[in-house]
């Protein structure tokens, strides 16, 4: 009967941490979070997918700012070209750089940030 009701144990907790990981980005968990705004047009970049399919990447190069301020220049790319003005949360880390990023509202951005890119 013990072993059943560790089986029972093993499987709930398996249950809760995949429902967890579920909803997680792997590739934000543990990243240094900076902002950027995107004021130019990225750079247009043509590639080939492993398979040989022709894929199209839009790079850029920003300066991002932590909530306290602290700038890093940041290097990603996009599968399409973003919206200018918009501004984005970018995951780093420096291992592996920018890991993923998203867009986000003027409002949810730190006061230091809105300072360092002259946002009112």
């Amino acid at each position: 009967m013990n072993d059943v009701k560790r089986y029972i144990a093993l499987f709930s907790i398996l249950v809760v941490f995949t429902t967890m990981l579920a909803g997680c980005n792997v590739n934000r968990m543990g990243k240094d979070q900076y902002y950027v705004q995107i004021t130019a047009d990225g750079l247009e970049k043509n590639e080939k997918a492993d398979n040989g399919t022709p894929i199209k990447l839009f790079e850029y190069k920003l300066s991002g700012f932590d909530e306290g301020g602290k700038e890093k220049t940041m290097e990603f790319t996009a599968p399409k070209n973003l919206r200018k003005e918009a501004f984005l949360r970018v995951y780093y880390s420096d291992k592996k750089g920018v890991t993923s990023w998203e867009e986000v509202k003027k409002d949810d951005i730190p006061s230091k940030v809105k300072e360092k890119l002259g946002v009112k």
